[in-house]
């Protein structure tokens, strides 16, 4: 473990990450799935909330903070340019639906894991719109943002104090997330020749 502190490097990196997917949405090279984004937005500020409920320290209060901040800003850079969004279908609203009632569940469970489990279910169903989009239209994505997202939460477990499943499996489920969104978006990039 290493100490509480090193939670603001994983602030310090999402805002970093963050700057540069709105400038790249803001100039309309990225395009961020709306639906995605609010509800990645959405889950951690009421995390917040409850974590703040439950006593979780501050330094943990302001990544999880950041990493709800941070998406709601890319919504709102969303709609400065015309050309940078993603088109919205029927199967993201579906995805949004789940999220938020997944959401709802997570939020009414008195049961720690059952709760972390909705939670995990909530982003999973928010991003699968954006992992489907990051394989399919890689040239509407920028990888770096979900890059510095491994390694803010790679940074978050390594500064969790009690390794049980309840502390180390939302950062765990972020960096796999982000690992297939990276993942999908070099790959596409490389067969193109742009790397």
């Amino acid at each position: 473990m290493i100490p509480e502190y090193f939670a603001y490097f994983s602030i310090f990196f999402c805002i970093i990450g963050s700057y540069y997917y709105i400038k790249d949405t803001i100039h309309g090279k990225t395009r961020p799935n709306r639906v995605t984004w609010i509800f990645w937005s959405l889950a951690p500020l009421v995390a917040v909330y409850v974590g703040y409920k439950s006593g979780i320290s501050l330094p943990l209060l302001a990544s999880t903070f950041t990493a709800g901040f941070s998406p709601l800003l890319i919504v709102v850079a969303s709609f400065f340019n015309k050309n940078s969004y993603w088109r919205i279908t029927k199967f993201d609203i579906l995805c949004g639906a789940l999220s938020f009632i997944a959401i709802i569940i997570w939020v009414v469970t008195k049961n720690g894991i059952i709760s972390l489990i909705f939670a995990i279910l909530a982003d999973l169903f928010a991003g699968i719109p954006t992992i489907i989009k990051s394989w399919k239209h890689s040239e509407t994505e920028t990888a770096g943002p979900y890059t510095l997202g491994i390694l803010s939460q790679t940074i978050t477990l390594l500064v969790i104090p009690n390794l049980s499943f309840q502390n180390y499996a939302f950062p765990l489920y972020i960096i796999l997330a982000n690992t297939i969104i990276v993942s999908g978006i070099k790959k596409n990039l490389f067969i193109r020749g742009k790397i």
